[in-house]
């Protein structure tokens, strides 16, 4: 745990990589020091049809699920740097959210 999940409008695969975005957003988690490494998961989902804000424009969104505990400066600080790895990947004119979602360990299970 966590899981970094990044949906992505799929038409910015044209001008960003997309398995170095999954790494750097991996590599902001890793950083923010809120989580042990060999526990962070990240990867990307494409979508292709969508309207953001009644437009066509083009959108990354992670939601960054991890078990309860942190707090709201913690998970804040954690937003506001994948935000900010995510805006400076993908440049100006693709809209970028994040979004920081506590789940409930009894009800998460893995193999």
């Amino acid at each position: 745990m966590p899981h970094m999940i990044i949906t992505y409008a799929r038409e910015i695969e044209d001008k960003t990589d997309i398995k170095v975005l999954v790494k750097s957003v991996w590599d902001t988690a890793e950083k923010s020091g809120l989580f042990t490494p060999s526990a962070i998961k990240s990867r990307a989902l494409p979508v292709d049809a969508f309207v953001t804000g009644g437009t066509d424009k083009p959108f990354v969104h992670i939601d960054a699920r991890m078990f309860a505990g942190r707090t709201v400066e913690q998970k804040q600080t954690l937003i506001a740097a994948l935000r900010e790895t995510v805006s400076a990947a993908v440049g100006s004119g693709v809209s970028v959210s994040v979004e920081a979602i506590d789940m409930d360990k009894a009800c998460y299970t893995k193999n």
